[in-house]
């Protein structure tokens, strides 16, 4: 057999040229084996060329509300009931049936599971029990309420956000709109304030606030929050030590 490739080269130089230059000009990654430079493209895909489009945040989310409501992001307001003086809430809406404060926990990830009267709530990616997050945000509902002035007797309503990066494993009663007390996924904030304004219409058919009445809770609200960066920075050093 090797004498006939051999004679054919003989007889065929042309043939045997074109091979030879066809070799030569080969790329230096043909030296790599194929597994390797699939390995070497996969990465680079997943992590050069490909971005994954970022989630909107919870304030973008809640620009998408009716022009009726009125949201405010980030107050910090005085509670003296707390160890730093100030309570830090992350979103509240005034609408025209109740005033929904909101926390969100956006770096949770894994199974949430706990009951409504249960203080410790389990994470399966962790070891660590995770305090009952609407016992630990009814200090920031509190200190809301604090703040209302003529308007003490509104209805608030907690609510607390997690991402789609854990799953929601919890007491029922917490997941439904009839409950002033939810934990809901962030992407559902939007739907839940207006499927609750809505029940609360149902329950209470007159209406509650007036446009003027939810202009002055924004003030109120507004005027009380702390925007000072020295006071900020101190609040954020202690609660830290209180974590």
């Amino acid at each position: 057999m090797f004498k006939k490739i051999l004679s054919l080269f003989k007889t065929q130089p042309e043939l045997a040229n074109q091979i030879t230059a066809s070799a030569s000009a080969l790329p230096s990654t043909t030296t790599i084996p194929p597994r390797m430079v699939r390995s070497k493209r996969k990465k680079k895909a997943e992590g050069d060329w490909i971005r994954q489009p970022e989630e909107p945040s919870t304030a973008d989310q809640l620009i998408g509300l009716p022009s009726q409501y009125k949201v405010l992001n980030d107050l910090l307001v005085t509670n003296p009931k707390s160890r730093s003086g100030y309570s830090q809430i992350d979103h509240v809406v005034i609408g025209p049936r109740a005033i929904f404060v909101i926390e969100t926990r956006n770096l949770t990830t894994g199974e949430i599971r706990g009951g409504r009267r249960e203080a410790n709530w389990s994470v399966s990616s962790s070891r660590v029990k995770m305090y009952n997050p609407l016992m630990q945000h009814r200090a920031h509902v509190e200190a809301i309420h604090a703040h209302l002035g003529d308007y003490k007797r509104v209805r608030l309503v907690s609510m607390v956000t997690f991402t789609n990066r854990c799953r929601i494993s919890v007491d029922p009663a917490v997941r439904y709109v009839n409950s002033d007390e939810l934990i809901i996924y962030d992407h559902e904030l939007v739907e839940t304030i207006q499927r609750k304004t809505e029940r609360l219409e149902s329950e209470v058919p007159e209406t509650v606030f007036q446009e003027k009445d939810i202009q002055a809770i924004y003030a109120l609200l507004s005027s009380v929050n702390s925007t000072d960066p020295q006071i900020r920075s101190e609040h954020m050093e202690k609660a830290k030590g209180i974590k």
